[in-house]
């Protein structure tokens, strides 16, 4: 099993498509964790890159053209052409 396949089938186990939109961060400490490297950011980054290139997250640009958020897809059947390019944001809430 190589780690693509470890990252893919922990994420699937835990569910983690029920936390929504999240930023990378989060998916890097998930990554660590299952892959027991904590000192090689570059491969980390390079395997969700791969992950991502593989259609397992939708990508979404928040507010900022900087920011992104990450949602984990394990059944990668929406393709990239029909997956939303902006943020579904903001929500406003008003009171009366």
């Amino acid at each position: 099993m190589n780690k693509e396949e470890a990252i893919v089938k922990y994420l699937k186990y835990k569910k983690i498509q029920n936390l929504g939109y999240c930023k990378y961060a989060i998916f890097r400490r998930i990554i660590m964790y299952i892959l027991d490297v904590h000192d090689n950011n570059y491969m980390i980054r390079k395997t969700f890159l791969k992950l991502v290139d593989k259609n397992y997250f939708y990508k979404i640009c928040t507010t900022d053209k900087q920011s992104y958020r990450y949602k984990f897809n394990p059944d990668r059947f929406i393709l990239k052409s029909d997956r939303p390019k902006k943020s579904p944001f903001p929500i406003i809430i008003t009171f009366d």
